[in-house]
């Protein structure tokens, strides 16, 4: 059930006028009973796997409080994570690791032996890969992580842990919610209250407009251009990967702002998770504005114990755990060595970064402010936009092939459709000037805020227009619903 879809529109409805019709002590229930409904609406069966992790984590949470001891805690923590980590690695991973393995035998036996003979890998799995299983087991070991440092206490009431983890608005991409914050809004009541429900429906309004008019239009040109790679030149290349990067910024923060706005109508408050990433002059601060709860989560939990253990090291510790920390998020996003060259490059970027800062900081006292602003938002803007070829691309082959045709800038550009790509950059030009608005306070004027009700009405007027008129609306399902 896609959140651009009429099908959600109504399943959301009726299960917000009911919601606010129960009493507080049966809102919980009902927020299950429709977070359930949705998880099964695709995949009925595989909503077991979910469900077996919620309890697994809810029993080590309760035992991991109980304990008396460090020595016991180490184990049933051990215990919480492996579980939780085994069953991600097995759905998600198991054919990579064992592809790799098998690849790195036939590479030996034919280098080393000469041999002809080719190991073909019997251990292949087809399987499909529960929703949102990466973003539950994020939450669930972040929990249990919490309750072992003694930061937090094990939440008593398994029915209120498991609406916490299958909160419908999060549940498929995000954001990474902590338990800290989301389970007192589940114990505190809440009434319906006009005020969250007008900024929630502005949240969903701009996360349509990202989505449909935005992400979806420039996916028609990405996509023509990605799936025939060989049939394009240079500068068709280039136009499509600075394309890509828009659109999968305004395709993810799309679905940010709506599941915002659709937990806010709700009545609870969950974390932001993008912060105009584009208008970030370092890629240290870039990771401060994008996917804003999984760059924190990998920092609290693989970052920073990593930096601490190895703190002897100096200026090596933050190198080797910047490394590693980003390897293990580009393989998050996927079982394919395209996804590990993706974090390999933000950790050899940030090392950079880091080792370089001293000199870097006595070059921009010498330079105006704004030309080092400027070439920092460029700089940050194509680092990232050169790892998302690797991102996107279906093979390190491809990816290296497209920026060798880039570096050449060769042939006429190929524009396609002229329709398209008018819309296209018009969609791009009004992010970019809505967020510049945002982020550089360039205008003191406000639209959806207006005190004035006509200057309201009359915004909400033209994005619903702008929406129904510009929208592609077959483009699809979210890209971050696959990770």
């Amino acid at each position: 059930m896609l959140f651009n879809s009429v099908t959600f529109v109504a399943f959301f409805t009726v299960v917000t006028l009911i919601y606010y019709v129960l009493p507080q002590r049966f809102k919980w229930v009902w927020l299950f009973a429709g977070s359930a409904s949705f998880y099964i609406w695709s995949r009925p069966v595989l909503i077991i796997i979910p469900l077996s992790i919620i309890l697994m984590s809810y029993i080590c949470g309760i035992q991991l409080e109980k304990c008396t001891t460090q020595r016991k805690k180490r184990i049933i923590l051990l215990l919480g994570v492996f579980a939780n980590v085994g069953v991600l690695v097995f759905y998600k991973y198991a054919n990579f690791f064992s592809n790799a393995i098998f690849d790195a035998i036939n590479f030996f036996t034919t280098k080393l032996s000469n041999s002809a003979a080719f190991l073909a890998n019997p251990f292949i799995i087809k399987v499909l890969v529960p929703l949102g299983l990466s973003y539950i087991t994020f939450q669930t070991l972040g929990y249990l992580l919490e309750i072992y440092r003694g930061n937090a206490p094990a939440e008593k009431h398994v029915g209120l842990f498991a609406t916490y983890l299958m909160f419908f608005p999060k549940i498929i991409s995000g954001p990474i919610e902590r338990a800290h914050h989301f389970l007192p809004q589940l114990k505190t009541e809440i009434k319906f209250n006009p005020a969250h429900v007008s900024g929630g429906l502005k949240l969903v309004l701009w996360g349509a407009v990202k989505k449909l008019v935005i992400a979806d239009r420039l996916a028609i040109y990405v996509n023509d251009v990605f799936s025939n790679l060989h049939n394009h030149n240079g500068k068709t290349l280039l136009l499509a990967s600075v394309f890509l990067t828009v659109q999968m910024y305004a395709d993810f923060s799309g679905y940010t702002d709506i599941a915002l706005g659709l937990s806010k109508i709700l009545g609870f408050d969950i974390i932001q998770n993008f912060n105009r990433p584009f208008f970030a002059t370092t890629i240290s601060e870039f990771w401060r504005r994008w996917h804003i709860s999984l760059s924190t989560w990998f920092a609290d939990y693989v970052y920073t114990p990593l930096a601490i253990a190895n703190r002897a090291w100096g200026v090596w510790s933050v190198v080797f755990s910047s490394m590693v920390t980003f390897v293990i998020l580009g393989l998050w996003h996927g079982a394919n060595w395209t996804f590990i060259v993706f974090g390999a490059l933000q950790g050899i970027m940030l090392s950079v970064e880091f080792t370089t800062r001293k000199i870097r900081k006595k070059i921009g006292k010498k330079i105006p402010a704004i030309f080092t602003t400027g070439f920092g938002i460029v700089y940050v803007f194509s680092i990232f936009s050169l790892s998302l070829i690797f991102f996107r691309s279906d093979s390190i082959k491809d990816a290296l092939y497209i920026i060798a045709k880039i570096l050449r800038f060769d042939g006429a550009l190929y524009i396609g459709m002229p329709s398209q790509m008018v819309f296209s950059i018009f969609g791009i030009v009004t992010l970019l000037l809505i967020e510049s608005k945002m982020e550089f306070k360039l205008v003191p004027f406000s639209f959806l805020n207006n005190k004035s009700f006509a200057v309201r009405f009359f915004t909400y007027l033209v994005l619903v227009l702008y929406v129904l008129l510009f929208s592609v609306f077959d483009g699809g399902q979210f890209v971050y619903f696959r990770f």
